[in-house]
């Protein structure tokens, strides 16, 4: 029972899965911050994110356990990791260019969609020589962007949904140690990695 418990908690909290959490947070936590997008039309901006940032990657990481390039979805061995990783960096990469070049986001999520693109890249360059969570990477990356717009913003209504995010980082850090996907050490460089990267992109450029 506890190895299920561990294994919906890495599935809901599956890095593919950041983009869309971060874009439905900013519309529960902080709606203004699409303006001048309308508000009908978040709804539907969030769901191409989440097409573009979690389905297709899905579908590349299906197609590669598919030709027997990786063994499974979370990608667990170092060795298998430069290719998916290149592939989703450079995929992440073109959506925030088509973001910005197509549908002028504001700035606050196009800071968010660069963030996720360079962590990426970073983990994909680190991962050449040493293992890094990726699942405590994104979630503590939400985390540490969620931190940055709390203090900028200085919302006392951000206080619940920040408080929901680190128990979520933490049980999801758990979840991976629990199961043997990683050793502390991969989960501290996770944790490290995604979440100054991303409370420091928000805080600096957004």
């Amino acid at each position: 029972m506890r190895v299920f418990l561990m294994n919906i908690i890495s599935a809901v909290f599956h890095p593919l899965l950041m983009a869309t959490y971060s874009s439905a947070l900013f519309y529960w936590m902080l709606p203004e911050i699409y303006s001048p997008i309308p508000y009908k039309s978040i709804p539907m901006f969030i769901a191409v994110v989440f097409i573009t940032t979690a389905v297709i990657p899905a579908l590349s990481i299906a197609f590669l356990m598919f030709t027997k390039r990786v063994s499974n979805l979370d990608i667990t061995r170092r060795e298998e990791r430069s290719l998916p990783f290149l592939t989703i960096g450079v995929f992440y990469g073109a959506t925030t260019y088509m973001f910005y070049d197509k549908m002028n986001i504001p700035r606050p999520l196009l800071v968010m969609m660069i963030a996720v693109t360079v962590l990426i890249v970073v983990i994909f360059l680190i991962s050449i020589k040493f293992k890094v969570s990726v699942h405590s990477a994104g979630i503590w990356g939400v985390a540490g962007l969620f931190t940055a717009v709390a203090i900028r913003y200085l919302s006392v209504d951000m206080v619940w949904p920040l408080s929901l995010i680190f128990m979520g980082a933490g049980l999801t850090t758990m979840s991976r140690l629990e199961l043997g996907r990683h050793t502390p050490n991969e989960s501290w460089a996770g944790i490290i990695l995604g979440y100054t990267l991303s409370f420091s992109a928000f805080w600096f450029f957004a």
